[in-house]
């Protein structure tokens, strides 16, 4: 398995391909208006300049994962979110990578391939040209 970089130093985004993950919150960063919107597709909306890619989740981040939770049927609730803000508070927390819950819902979506996670992991690998075959 290859290792891809987590952070990208100015001079690297100068130079290579970079994808930026945003949820569509009211205030945007300012320089999204220098991207052109290209393509749309189960709550994400891809933005380019260049060689480098803006994914905007939309609506905001624990919505859409609540949305994809449903397209296929996967109760949010059997993980100890019993409503969405329960499960915001859990991803907000600086900790929230060692909660077992919140991974096992989250693994859990990715295994059963939600829309939503099936096309973000397309636009990052295509926009970052990472061949798909090399995540875990």
């Amino acid at each position: 398995m290859n290792s891809h970089p987590q952070i990208i130093p100015e001079c690297y985004a100068d130079t290579r391909p970079a994808v930026g993950i945003i949820d569509d919150d009211k205030v945007k960063p300012k320089s999204l208006e220098t991207f052109e919107l290209v393509e749309e597709n189960f709550g994400i909306k891809r933005f380019r300049k260049e060689k480098h890619f803006v994914l905007v989740i939309s609506p905001a981040f624990e919505d859409w994962i609540y949305d994809n939770a449903e397209a296929k049927e996967v109760d949010p609730a059997k993980y100890g979110f019993s409503d969405r803000k329960r499960f915001r508070d859990a991803c907000k927390k600086v900790d929230a990578g060692k909660n077992s819950d919140l991974k096992n819902f989250l693994n859990t979506l990715k295994q059963k391939k939600a829309p939503g996670f099936e096309q973000l992991t397309d636009w990052i690998c295509e926009g970052a040209g990472i061949d798909r075959d090399d995540l875990p």
